[in-house]
């Protein structure tokens, strides 16, 4: 029988840890919440599927006291640091610190990145010596040498390796979404019911007619829903007091239609 699992992780690093190339969550440094997100959907066999929501702390100081608050709840971590910086593996003591206070015994996936560089600062005895104090550290080196694919490949293998150790993957597939500026900006927009105000949590309607490219009426809706939001302030500014715009919740609609 065919198993599907929903688990979170925590990535964590300093702004030199080079965490970008590993996964890119699609959010710069200065995401005004402290932290950005990214799915990665693993299928094992052809029929056991693993997601993974990735949190991914970003290392500004004005952030750092919510991020026990976001380590909660995650099955593991994933941490980087770049191997030709020596400072961001210095400040590796700081992560793993804050996971382990704040998420009890869970693997931590230690990711070396520019592992190709020439002017390598991080010896191989530096992180033998940190792992051999921290059991719970697993190390692999992440190089441009490989694909994106290929080393998220590596990693979430040995994360369900770790999690499930008699999980046969022999067959692996991995697929990662990252939703692009345009989609977001529609979904920020739409994110409330212009009837009740209440927020709209899972809009699956709205991302399923933004990714439809074969119906004809979904594309000229959804160039049409562009228009309107590339062009809002305008819109506002002639007919705010006038329309509310927005897609109503599933029971706002319910009491319009039925």
């Amino acid at each position: 029988m065919s198993k599907s699992y929903k688990l979170k992780l925590v990535l964590g690093g300093s702004l030199a840890s080079g965490k970008n190339t590993v996964l890119d969550t699609y959010e710069d440094s200065g995401s005004p919440i402290g932290v950005s997100f990214k799915s990665v959907e693993c299928l094992v066999n052809e029929e056991d599927n693993y997601r993974f929501i990735v949190w991914d702390l970003k290392d500004r100081k004005r952030f750092r006291f919510l991020f026990p608050v976001f380590c909660r709840g995650a099955c593991a971590g994933l941490l980087c640091f770049d191997l030709s910086n020596k400072e961001s593996f210095s400040d590796l003591h700081r992560w793993i610190t804050l996971f382990k206070e704040n998420v009890n015994e869970i693997p931590i996936i230690l990711i070396g990145t520019r592992a190709n560089l020439t002017n390598r600062e991080v010896s191989e005895d530096a992180i033998n010596n940190l792992i051999a104090t921290n059991e719970d550290l697993i190390y692999i080196e992440h190089t441009s040498l490989l694909s994106v694919e290929e080393n998220l490949e590596v990693i979430f293998k040995k994360l369900i390796k770790t999690l499930q150790p008699g999980q046969d993957l022999s067959h692996f597939r991995l697929t990662f979404t990252i939703e692009d500026e345009q989609l977001i900006r529609l979904k920020n927009f739409f994110d409330r019911c212009p009837i009740c105000k209440r927020r709209i949590h899972n809009n699956v309607g709205l991302k399923n007619m933004y990714k439809n490219t074969v119906d004809s009426d979904a594309l000229r809706l959804k160039e049409s829903l562009i228009r309107l939001v590339n062009n809002i302030e305008e819109i506002r500014f002639d007919y705010s007091n006038k329309i509310s715009l927005g897609i109503p919740c599933c029971d706002c609609y319910k009491k319009i239609f039925d």
